[in-house]
């Protein structure tokens, strides 16, 4: 088996991974960066609101024409049903960055994956890593047909966490929920995205370039398992108040999804000339809105805590990068559980599990 040897390796070609390999590329021209990317974004899949701050990282990045060219479908307002039956309806008119996107993720995937080939980084496709194993001070990766000996890995694969044992980490759940989602075409909207509270969890809709649309019910995957089916999915849509009426007759499902969703973490977030980022470092709960402008931030972080660890600074770099990483989680938890605790009006085991629970008294 053919062996290669480059300097920086990212594995996992989502926003945070090319991210990173873009930032290698700005700060350390001269060096080699592979980007590996098991799939090859051809399909459908969530996270498709960009908030308006993502334009500054997009810049940074390098990629801000690439993404203006691609005209996505700009959101003008959230509109929801949260804490109770009243309808909240928060303009981006009004937002200090102006309005975000709704976006066609497999499409923006694309187009960063394709910015950052254009600047040298070598993009490799419907190529996984089958295995990680330490070479000297760096990392021996196996693919399918050739191996790579790296100085230093990104590991950015988002939810799939099947490396964790190799790097020596450990994933941590921190809180149970799945997403069942279901695309939609002739479904055309007027640019807002919609977000439902109900007894089984909640509920999201957004429109999508060429009159697509995406809606998708929240729960936890013991509650949920019904609405795997199709029948049952439609029952509970038909219940909801704001998300139903947004599926024309004419609608025509494309695809159905179902993906974990919940709040996980890995401990370290990086180690011995690796670093995690983005859904493979801190995979939050949809409702933050964390999505991708944390995925484009942690892996602009990440490149710069690999390209230290390379220089020499291994040590300052897992320790400078561990801190911010326990700030982020340390600020999301409690925002998270009080956004889900003023919803919790229904007696329902969904809701239940998120009510606030009062201290035990101390004897």
């Amino acid at each position: 088996m053919p062996s290669e040897q480059a300097e920086f390796v990212v594995i996992g070609g989502g926003p945070a991974g090319t991210a990173a390999a873009l930032t290698l590329r700005r700060h350390a021209p001269g060096r080699r960066v592979v980007l590996i990317e098991a799939g090859r974004h051809d399909r459908a899949k969530p996270g498709e609101v960009l908030p308006a701050v993502a334009q500054g990282l997009l810049r940074q990045l390098g990629a801000w024409e690439p993404f203006l060219a691609a005209t996505f479908v700009d959101n003008r307002a959230v509109v929801s049903a949260w804490a109770d039956d009243a309808l909240s309806e928060r303009p981006s008119i009004f937002s200090a960055q102006g309005s975000g996107w709704q976006l066609d993720r497999a499409r923006f995937d694309q187009l960063l994956v394709e910015a950052a080939a254009t600047t040298g980084v070598e993009v490799r496709l419907g190529c996984a890593v089958r295995s990680a194993v330490r070479d000297g001070q760096g990392w021996r990766l196996e693919l399918a047909d050739a191996e790579i000996v790296a100085d230093a890995v990104i590991w950015a694969t988002g939810r799939s966490w099947r490396l964790a044992r190799s790097f020596g980490a450990k994933l941590r759940v921190h809180g149970h929920l799945a997403a069942y989602t279901r695309f939609f075409d002739r479904a055309p909207g007027d640019c807002r995205m919609v977000i439902e509270a109900c007894p089984e969890g909640w509920w999201y809709s957004a429109d999508l370039p060429d009159q697509r649309r995406v809606v998708a019910c929240l729960t936890d995957p013991d509650l949920g398992h019904d609405l795997r089916d199709a029948e049952s999915w439609y029952r509970a849509l038909a219940e909801t108040r704001l998300i139903a009426p947004l599926l024309p007759p004419g609608a025509r499902e494309t695809a159905t999804l179902v993906k974990s969703a919940g709040t996980a973490t890995v401990d370290p977030a990086a180690g011995e000339r690796w670093v995690a980022t983005g859904d493979s470092l801190f995979a939050a709960d949809p409702l933050s809105s964390r999505g991708i402008v944390h995925a484009l931030r942690s892996g602009i972080l990440a490149a710069y805590a690999a390209s230290d660890m390379v220089d020499g600074r291994d040590e300052l770099a897992r320790t400078r990068y561990a801190m911010i990483a326990a700030q982020s989680f340390a600020d999301y938890a409690p925002a998270l559980a009080a956004h889900y605790a003023a919803a919790a009006r229904w007696d329902t085991a969904f809701w239940q599990r998120r009510r606030p629970h009062p201290e035990s008294p101390t004897k």
